[in-house]
């Protein structure tokens, strides 16, 4: 049984967290805006669980958003549910920060992510439906002006004009959009088949390791 699930991501901004029922209701949460998240996660988590009348004990599964994005909230997210974990021993389900991205937006048809990750670079991601059509990427702005112009979402600001792309709007709250990528996701996998620890997807060198090269 893969209920209740606890999901996390903290890829852009805010933390967002859903815990989510087998009957498909489900609680939502985001943290605080202008704390840290090493300081916001924890408490935000124990929250959630504290209103549905829940212990970490009761947990059947965790959910991660790995990423790209924000250097320091995979890493926070990453080792915040490392330490839950580590007694708990659950398995973890990763999932893209992009495809949460992609999941806010409302569109049928494929659509493309990007998000700037600064020095030049785009977190580039395409979907449909919750469905990764290519493996997301880092590249080049540059080379992004150069492919077909299509529909796409942001959480950031592109930071050059994208001439004959049309940014679509996101109606839908970042948890709400964990939770569709999450209940999609876990269709495709067994208990058996995930880990226990999972590893952030930066998709580029930080910028500590640039300033050493």
């Amino acid at each position: 049984m893969n209920y209740p699930l606890l999901a996390l991501d903290a890829a852009h901004g805010r933390g967002s967290a859903v815990l989510l029922f087998a009957d498909g209701k489900m609680l939502t949460a985001e943290s605080e805006g202008d704390r840290s998240h090493s300081r916001t996660l924890v408490p935000m988590l124990e929250g959630l669980l504290s209103r549905a009348d829940l212990g970490w004990s009761d947990l059947r599964m965790l959910a991660l958003g790995i990423g790209p994005g924000s250097f320091t909230g995979l890493r926070i997210a990453a080792a915040t549910f490392a330490g839950i974990n580590a007694s708990l021993a659950l398995p973890i389900l990763s999932v893209s920060s992009l495809a949460i991205t992609a999941a806010q937006a409302e569109c049928d048809d494929a659509l493309w992510v990007l998000e700037d990750a600064r020095a030049g670079e785009v977190f580039v991601g395409h979907y449909q439906s919750c469905r990764a059509i290519t493996d997301d990427c880092c590249i080049s702005w540059e080379s992004v002006k150069k492919e077909n112009s299509a529909s796409y979402v942001a959480v950031s600001t592109p930071p050059l004009p994208l001439w004959g792309w049309q940014r679509l709007e996101m109606p839908f709250a970042r948890t709400e959009a964990l939770a569709r990528v999450v209940r999609e996701a876990i269709r495709d996998v067994k208990q058996g088949d995930l880990p226990g620890y999972v590893q952030p997807a930066y998709l580029q060198i930080s910028q500590a390791e640039r300033n050493l090269k």
